[in-house]
């Protein structure tokens, strides 16, 4: 038994299924200049506009730094596409602001932890696993990121519902009086600076040109718009800063995609692929509702262990394959390991996201990490539904694609009102059970199990309310008397 040396050799870093596959040369055609687009956009100052932007629209409502939080994660993750640097950059703003509203420290760890975490999943930018699933698939980055719009906003939705009714419940305060204050018409002054080079970036890629050109035009873009500001000015130190940032970024994508190469070669070479897809297959029955569980539980256990980038095409090669021939669209089948690749940054034991958000809030890691996990719960359900149902990856009637937009948004905020155990008040755990009821019924695909979790929804709703309004009206009564 055994592979000659020389064969491995061969295989693993003089060979197309190598070191220098698909992973190295997606790195260098298209991740490494994002990376680039990304540094020179932060180094003009874009991470302090969105997070100034976010600021003056959201810093004055009810728990307002977590939700700027949430917003100028999102924002700047569709950008950078990496989930620690993302917390690194917005969570020195966000965590301390959140701190003294109320938030607990673990709360405002984990708060940052998956907000920055849903920037992979959120077009132009994802995270570099993406550009490598649009080689898999043989099909333009653009279909891929198309695909993770809605799943995308639905995310965004949960999260930003979740901190919502916390903040709710704890009575959180706005942004601190002492900080700053920020209205919409201090920033709106920049807009015409910051915005032009992230539409061009859109406009480019939605039109279909290649990664390269829609690169070059948007730093074109980018260099044209700087020199209106003083402060934005791209002079020869800032473009040096953001070359060197990018490079160092690369090092790491690099490395991973190397890796990523061996892991190929190694799979192509001894055939494991097909071992393992056979045994997903053997092991499910060719049951899909029995193999879903299976591969994701091997996504996240890899993922712990693995880059996502690394997880991803791990699970591509071997896992994919089986859900296709069970009758999954290979878009869903990819995204589906994508998602729960991702979503290792957000679950212990080794949930690196939240553990950068916990050093920032100087929170216990493994608390910030378990209660991450608990507010990233909509996105552990998203993968079941577009497999399911490949009309929230836009894959179907334009009618379908709608349906299961809206009731995904009403099951995610009726998934956020259960985990927090808040509405406009404190949910009893039956209510909280009717609440998470109602999200699985509208998460899930079907006209009869939305209908009866809009039903559930509306009941809880209406309860509430009138509860609500009835104890006011006591308060009220017990103020005159008085």
């Amino acid at each position: 038994g055994g592979y000659d040396v020389v064969r491995v050799i061969n295989m693993l870093f003089l060979s197309e299924n190598g070191i220098l596959g698909v992973p190295i040369n997606v790195m260098f055609n298209f991740i490494y200049l994002f990376i680039l687009f990304g540094s020179l956009y932060g180094v003009m100052g874009g991470t302090g506009f969105f997070i100034n932007l976010a600021r003056s629209l959201f810093g004055r409502m009810t728990g307002g730094p977590a939700k700027v939080a949430v917003v100028a994660s999102g924002a700047m993750g569709t950008i950078s596409g990496s989930a620690v640097a993302n917390v690194v950059t917005t969570g020195t703003f966000t965590i301390p602001l959140m701190k003294k509203v109320g938030f607990e420290p673990h709360v405002a760890g984990a708060v940052e932890a998956v907000a920055s975490t849903g920037g992979q999943l959120m077009p132009p930018v994802m995270g570099a696993a993406a550009f490598v699933m649009a080689d898999y698939l043989n099909v333009p980055y653009l279909a891929v990121a198309k695909a993770a719009i809605l799943p995308g906003i639905v995310y965004y939705v949960a999260i930003y519902a979740i901190v919502h009714f916390y903040a709710l419940r704890i009575k959180g305060t706005t942004t601190p009086s002492t900080e700053e204050a920020l209205t919409f018409k201090d920033i709106i002054k920049d807009v015409w600076v910051f915005l032009p080079p992230i539409f061009v970036l859109v406009f480019y890629l939605v039109r279909g040109d290649s990664p390269s050109q829609v690169i070059l035009y948007s730093m074109v873009s980018m260099l044209i718009m700087s020199f209106f500001k003083k402060e934005t000015r791209l002079g020869l130190v800032k473009i040096t800063k953001a070359f060197a940032d990018a490079g160092s970024d690369a090092l790491t994508v690099t490395g991973a995609c190397a890796a990523a190469g061996i892991v190929i070669g190694v799979v192509l070479l001894t055939g494991l692929g097909i071992k393992i897809g056979d045994f997903v297959f053997y092991f499910s029955g060719g049951r899909l509702y029995l193999a879903l569980p299976f591969i994701m539980l091997a996504s996240l256990v890899l993922g712990m262990g693995l880059p996502t980038l690394v997880c991803y095409i791990l699970l591509a090669v071997t896992t994919a394959p089986p859900l296709i021939k069970m009758g999954v669209p290979p878009m869903a089948a990819h995204m589906f390991i994508f998602y729960f690749g991702m979503l290792s940054m957000v679950t212990p034991p080794v949930a690196m996201a939240a553990y950068a958000g916990a050093a920032l809030a100087k929170s216990e890691p493994m608390k910030t990490g378990f209660l991450a996990w608990k507010f990233a719960l909509a996105a552990f359900l998203l993968p079941y539904v577009f497999v399911y149902n490949p009309a929230l990856l836009l894959m179907g009637p334009a009618g379908e694609c709608i349906l299961a937009s809206i009731t995904s948004i009403i099951g995610a905020v009726c998934l956020a009102a259960s985990v927090v155990g808040y509405l406009n008040r404190k949910l009893t755990w039956f209510w909280r059970m009717v609440s998470f009821a109602a999200a699985l019924l509208l998460i899930k695909p079907g006209w009869i199990t939305d209908l009866i979790g809009i039903i559930l929804a509306a009941i809880m709703v209406a309860y509430h309310w009138r509860r609500a309004k009835r104890e006011a009206s006591a308060v009220l009564a017990r103020g005159n008397q008085s």
